[in-house]
């Protein structure tokens, strides 16, 4: 079962707002993972299938057996510099041969950055509070090598969006805290980009 992604709008300066948490923006591309029956399915915002791309992603460390959905971005981050480096990324996606997504596993592996669940054993979730979401995924879902929950701060997005200066990164995304998730762009979630951040996006790319 396929959702369509909530979306942002773009917002020109970082703020302040108790009513809202703030989370680094990772320069991937977002990905939807249905796990169902113990069987994974990933797909990209266009609902395009990536299942055979990310076999690392396969193994979901939940903290009990479950039919989950979860929403956030994939990325490859170099171990030697911790930064995000989309095309390499997006050269794990164009791969469609299975040797050499085998390979690609070992030697570039992806990180999933779950940001939000949706359905959680047979419930649909998206009619609930985003920081209700968070603190369910947070009990369900554990860390390991590829799998990680996004971290976020509550009110402060100008302290947040200073660190993320400070790290390169490619900005900013400001969600409240009461917000439903509902299909395509909505004022409730907004990005202040990183105008510095060097951005490459590769050619003829569509996912």
């Amino acid at each position: 079962m396929f959702c369509k992604p909530m979306l942002m709008t773009e917002r020109e300066e970082p703020f302040d707002d108790a009513r809202y948490l703030f989370e680094p923006m990772i320069d991937g591309h977002r990905l939807q993972l249905e796990f169902t029956g113990g069987r994974p399915k990933l797909l990209t915002r266009h609902n395009n299938d990536v299942t055979r791309q990310y076999p690392e992603l396969h193994n979901v460390p939940l903290v009990k057996p479950a039919d989950v959905i979860l929403d956030g971005e994939v990325a490859y981050v170099n171990p030697d510099t911790g930064a995000a480096e989309f095309r390499t990324l997006i050269e794990r996606y164009r791969l469609k041969k299975g040797p050499a997504i085998r390979d690609a596993k070992k030697s570039f592996p992806v990180l999933f950055f779950v940001f939000d669940i949706l359905h959680y054993d047979g419930a649909d979730l998206r009619e609930k509070p985003l920081l209700e979401r968070k603190e369910l995924l947070d009990r369900i879902l554990e860390d390991n090598a590829y799998y990680k929950k996004l971290l976020y701060v509550e009110g402060a997005g100008k302290d947040l969006f200073e660190l993320v200066k400070k790290s390169k990164l490619e900005g900013m995304v400001c969600k409240r805290k009461d917000s439903l998730y509902e299909e395509g762009k909505a004022d409730d979630w907004l990005k202040v980009m990183n105008r510095n951040y060097p951005f490459q996006m590769p050619d003829n790319l569509a996912y």
